[in-house]
């Protein structure tokens, strides 16, 4: 078999990480023996990341160590490989890639990204593109981005395998859950729904907001009726399967432009109708299993309409059984990504 060596940004709790690599390692390891090189450890993640101006001085020795480790890794591992598949960032906030002793050794480079990275400061992910053989893109605003600099640029969704939510599966539209799913760095995106899910409750007492999360912010004491239930891999679909509806608001920056829906498509996963913004790749996603909203008004409108008619609310479901669950078949994604892998 080909030797596969696998440079993420983050372990496998790391988030963006997780859902773009080691979701796969079962389907990559049947097809490559393969090497795990994340650049962040499991620390850093959990603890430093969270308040970086307390934890300056660890997570900057970290950094330094870190980027020698790779620097030896990119130099002397990956060009004994046949392939190297580069996820998110080679070396955060470094220009050098080191690409030309992989390259002189017909080492196939293939890079992965999920988010519009090339809006930070010092990010280097334009040279990854150009000197990769391909470039998986999450959606189409960034696949627009990254094609002038490689003409071989592919959509490759972030999808999770359906099979880990199907034994929580249950009918929930009695309950009248609200919920929604992320970081602390997305938190902020729950703005534009204080007042519609507010308006709600006052109506409808009985409905119920839960926030999957490392951190709420203040939106447990703003948003009437909130609770937040701290995010844990172990945990998280379980927690989710108490949701009636999933949401995915999102400001209208160029930064959310480039988000590629995951938060929908584990609501989905649940076989949850969905509302989200309707910007970016949420058009594509929400689609007939659910509704996008734009302003306060339209947010308030969907979910009374998806919490309170069940007509329309199994219909829905209904949508996400025989049309979604195919579109975003973790099977097929999985063996899509092989293919290019492979070359």
């Amino acid at each position: 078999m080909k030797k596969l060596c696998v440079f993420t940004l983050y372990t496998e709790i790391g988030a963006s990480s997780q859902y773009r690599a080691y979701a796969f390692r079962k389907e990559l390891e049947k097809h490559f023996v393969v090497q795990w090189f994340p650049f962040w450890n499991d620390s850093c993640i959990t603890k430093y990341m969270h308040n970086k101006k307390k934890y300056l001085f660890p997570l900057a020795f970290f950094y330094f160590c870190a980027v020698i480790k790779r620097v030896y890794q990119m130099l002397y591992i990956a060009p004994k490989s046949d392939v190297v598949f580069i996820q998110k960032a080679c070396i955060p906030k470094i220009k050098a890639l080191f690409f030309h002793r992989i390259q002189k050794k017909n080492v196939r480079i293939v890079f992965d990204v999920d988010d519009a990275v090339y809006l930070e400061p010092k990010d280097n992910s334009d040279k990854i593109a150009e000197a990769a053989d391909a470039v998986i893109c999450g959606n189409e605003t960034l696949k627009q981005h990254y094609l002038p600099l490689n003409k071989n640029t592919i959509i490759l969704p972030t999808v999770e395998n359906t099979s880990k939510y199907r034994k929580f599966w249950r009918n929930t539209f009695c309950e009248k859950n609200i919920g929604w799913i992320g970081s602390k760095a997305t938190v902020p995106n729950l703005e534009i729904v204080v007042d519609p899910i507010n308006k709600i409750m006052e109506r409808h007492p009985e409905v119920h907001f839960y926030i999957i999360s490392n951190d709420a912010m203040d939106y447990t004491k703003r948003i009437k009726n909130t609770s937040l239930i701290r995010w844990d891999k172990n945990s998280y679909i379980s927690d989710m399967s108490k949701f009636t509806v999933g949401i995915m608001p999102l400001k209208n920056t160029d930064y959310n432009h480039g988000k590629c829906g995951f938060k929908l498509i584990q609501c989905l996963n649940m076989k949850k109708p969905i509302i989200a913004t309707g910007i970016g790749v949420n058009t594509k996603i929400v689609d007939k299993n659910g509704f996008l909203a734009n302003t306060a008004a339209e947010w308030e409108q969907a979910l009374e309409k998806l919490l309170f008619e069940e007509d329309l609310y199994d219909n829905c479901v209904k949508q996400i059984e025989n049309n979604f669950f195919n579109k975003y078949h973790f099977g097929k994604i999985s063996d899509k990504l092989v293919r290019i892998l492979n070359g």
